[in-house]
């Protein structure tokens, strides 16, 4: 039994109070303090934020590995047991006294083979697609003034096109009208703010030593994941028999049944959103990119990097991708803007109706405006990541929650109908028309929320 302080004091009291406290339920009193312990607990917590947050960053930072080494697995986990169940096959037609070798063989292979590839990838990206990113970033900095230049010329453009429709007047004309005013402060202060964007440039390039310092212990941190990610996906088997054994050991099997239900939720949810999203994004950037070269776009692979990768967060990832893109391009040339933003919704009707469902489908099963519930709440305590994770973790709550609502109104409709069942044949005076009745107010509704 594990030592609480909740049952030192129920000891004390017991001691202290005499029979009258004997008789009272154990129980009820081992759950009053366990409730005010973790009431102060949370006091304490809420007390303390700024500090709890902070240490809990520090953990964060100094499990880095493990947990990138966890995310790795947890991604490789499907494609592997997909290999190696295709392999297993092979070991089955083999002799009885063979088949255990094969099967250890196979393993290996497909960890090597999944490994391999992921290897793959990475090193694709870090040769080609990083290089060709930062290849657009430098002719964007050395255009930058042209840029700015083009974006004025625009501006001026617009202001001088409605000022001859007298759609509003000059700064100098005080004829009530104050919308010519307005539009030339937003005027001057885009200017001023395009005119300061060489300066910040300048001011960033002696931050590049932290950033690469930065970027160095990321690098570390993710081959050390990696190495951890083999190991965890080698011993998942027995891994996951140590933490069973473990809460079968110290939890009650109530309370261990429940554990392991949710666990079995969350991992599921996890898997399909997040392999989902993945492959969809990377369809998406693909056609992306290959529908801005056969177009003839500025900076195809640049912006279809960033909109791949924020088509992973649902129902806003698509803006967030899209805005930027869309003033890179107003920078460059205006028209190409406007063209990108029409090919741009198509590429993202395209997805949303077609690519989408096809992929993903209804893997979280939560409506649309639970989903952007919990992309606005993650973002709000977490950032980017709590975008992406907060869908998953609120669609596991989400079940939970629609499983213990489901289960309660079956509970009450199963004993209404024991309730008119002994009520019938008790007296036997009640119409047909009112058990009918009866009935279809007992069954209630048990559709999911």
């Amino acid at each position: 039994m594990i030592f609480h302080p909740t049952y030192a004091i129920i000891h004390y009291i017991e001691r202290v109070g005499g029979s009258e406290v004997e008789d009272m339920n154990r129980k009820n009193i081992a759950g009053i303090l366990l409730l005010i312990t973790y009431c102060v607990f949370l006091v304490a917590v809420v007390l303390n934020f700024n500090s709890v947050i902070s240490g809990f960053n520090k953990l964060i930072a100094v499990a880095s590995p493990i947990i990138i080494g966890f995310c790795i697995a947890f991604l490789l986990d499907r494609p592997f047991n997909l290999l190696y169940e295709l392999l297993e096959r092979l070991a089955l037609k083999a002799k009885p006294k063979a088949q255990k070798g094969l099967k250890v063989f196979f393993k290996i292979l497909s960890m090597l083979a999944v490994y391999l590839l992921f290897l793959a990838l990475i090193s694709l990206i870090l040769t080609s697609i990083i290089p060709e990113i930062g290849n657009s970033i430098a002719k964007f900095a050395d255009n930058i003034q042209t840029y700015i230049n083009n974006f004025k010329d625009l501006t001026d453009g617009i202001e001088e096109y409605f000022t001859s429709l007298r759609f509003w007047p000059d700064k100098g004309e005080t004829d009530g009208h104050e919308t010519g005013v307005l539009f030339s402060m937003i005027n001057d202060y885009i200017s001023d703010l395009l005119t300061q964007i060489p300066s910040l440039i300048e001011s960033f390039l002696p931050k590049l030593y932290g950033i690469t310092k930065s970027v160095a212990s990321s690098v570390v941190n993710i081959f050390l994941g990696i190495a951890f990610s083999i190991y965890m996906l080698a011993g998942k088997d027995r891994i996951y028999g140590q933490i069973r054994r473990f809460f079968t050991a110290y939890l009650p099997k109530k309370v261990n049944d429940a554990a392991h239900h949710v666990i079995g939720i969350s991992s599921e949810m996890f898997r399909s959103f997040v392999n989902g999203r993945i492959l969809d994004a990377i369809i998406v950037g693909l056609l992306c990119f290959i529908g801005m070269s056969i177009f003839g776009f500025q900076y195809p692979l640049l912006i279809s990097v960033v909109v791949a990768v924020t088509n992973v967060i649902p129902v806003f990832g698509p803006f967030l991708g899209a805005i930027p893109s869309i003033f890179l391009l107003l920078l460059v040339e205006p028209m190409q803007a406007v063209w990108f933003t029409v090919f741009i919704i198509v590429l993202q009707q395209l997805d949303g109706n077609f690519i989408g469902p096809k992929i993903v489908g209804n893997s979280i099963g939560m409506p649309t405006i639970w989903v952007m519930v919990a992309v606005v709440i993650g973002g709000g305590t977490l950032g980017v990541f709590g975008m992406l994770v907060g869908v998953p973790a609120f669609a596991v709550v989400y079940r939970l929650v629609s499983e213990g609502v489901n289960r309660r109104l079956s509970a009450k409709k199963s004993g209404c109908r024991d309730g008119l069942t002994e009520s019938s044949a008790n007296n036997g005076t009640s119409s047909p028309e009112d058990v009918s009745q009866e009935r279809q107010e007992a069954s209630g509704n048990s559709d999911e929320l």
